[in-house]
């Protein structure tokens, strides 16, 4: 999966071509809402200085920050609130998108740092958007007797859990 998404030139994330921050008519795969509208990250700067004050923790942590429109919205916001934020880090895989991110967020260079994996400890509040959804996972459910793969399927108006056969076993049982 590293290979399919981070190899320079090849991977979905460093293979030169913009995947996502317009419109797809635009020729992009997909854009997110921090590529369309401040709102979202207004909000959402507006939970992480809640979050910042019940922890007393100033920096924050953000796992794949794509283009770093919502680390834009979220710095200037959270200066605008006085939240006191210290550091923003972002952990990123990507050369790519990290040389796009620091272009974007040059008018904070001293307070954005990046990492290549998160640290061993960490004192920070952590966000992640979309990053999440792109991971390739699958769950699995132990019933008594049997690993099962769980997933979900539609159920009248709504959704349900069902579990299936499977010959996945978790990493611990696998040996790996």
């Amino acid at each position: 999966m590293s290979l399919a998404l981070y190899e320079p030139g090849l991977g979905y994330y460093a293979g030169g071509r913009r995947k996502f921050g317009q419109m797809p008519s635009e020729g992009s795969d997909f854009v997110t809402a921090p590529e369309m509208s401040p709102l979202f990250g207004r909000a959402l700067a507006r939970q992480l200085k809640q979050a910042m004050d019940a922890s007393g923790c100033r920096d924050v942590v953000e796992f794949g920050a794509g283009s770093g429109a919502l680390a834009a919205q979220l710095i200037a916001e959270l200066d605008a609130l006085g939240a006191g934020l210290a550091r923003y880090r972002i952990v990123e895989l990507s050369a790519e998108l990290r040389e796009r991110q620091r272009e974007r967020l040059s008018h904070w260079q001293g307070r954005v740092d990046w990492l290549d994996a998160l640290p061993a400890e960490l004192e920070a509040v952590v966000i992640g958007n979309e990053v999440l959804d792109a991971m390739p996972v699958q769950l699995l459910a132990f019933d008594g007797q049997l690993w099962r793969e769980r997933g979900v399927v539609s159920a009248g108006a709504g959704f349900a859990f069902e579990d299936r056969d499977t010959m996945l076993r978790p990493p611990l049982e696998a040996g790996l």
